[in-house]
């Protein structure tokens, strides 16, 4: 899953980045201060189908099944 997205502010119109986890919550402007819900602007593409995080999610899966398991003796 991307790390952001992006959202520009309802009042100044500034384009601002969005920690994905914060996604359907209330933030502040990094620059007038206003406060307003969070979502994605690209309705086509939203954060969570982005073809890259699946990508990524086999990666580390793959890298978990490299790693050699400890042995308990």
């Amino acid at each position: 899953m991307p790390l952001h997205f992006t959202q520009s502010c309802p009042t100044c119109g500034r384009r601002l980045e969005i920690p994905t986890r914060l996604l359907g919550q209330t933030v502040a402007c990094q620059h007038c201060l206003a406060e307003f819900h969070s979502h994605s602007d690209d309705d086509t593409n939203p954060p969570w189908t982005d073809p890259t995080a699946a990508l990524l999610a086999r990666v580390d899966a793959a890298l978990q099944r490299s790693q050699p398991k400890a042995s308990v003796n």
